[in-house]
């Protein structure tokens, strides 16, 4: 329950590529249930993921950053989980704004 609240709260869209695991009944069938739309990229296209691609990028790189780091051994979903966070908070060198405050208006 606790995690399903946090989805409901955390994750407005799902974007994806065309990986056929992706559009599975299964998936589709939580997202739909949890309000979660998704749109998938264009076929044979990669350039229109691509700000998704780069986003993933610096998230992997955070996260084995942290885990490198990681004295006292917490599980590596609650360091994504605060990698992603303390993204959503940075201010972006272009826009001058954190990605939180340009989605949702806050900080």
């Amino acid at each position: 329950k606790k995690l399903l609240d946090k989805i409901n709260n955390e994750i407005g869209l799902l974007l994806s590529d065309q990986y056929p695991s992706i559009d599975s009944r299964e998936l589709k069938t939580f997202l739909r249930k949890n309000n979660i739309p998704i749109i998938f990229t264009a076929v044979d296209t990669p350039f229109s993921n691509g700000l998704n691609e780069r986003l993933n990028q610096t998230l992997v790189n955070k996260i084995r950053c942290k885990i490198n780091e990681n004295r006292d051994k917490k599980a590596w979903t609650t360091i994504a989980h605060n990698c992603v966070q303390k993204y959503k908070k940075t201010e972006h060198t272009t826009t001058e704004f954190a990605p939180k405050h340009l989605l949702e208006g806050t900080n």
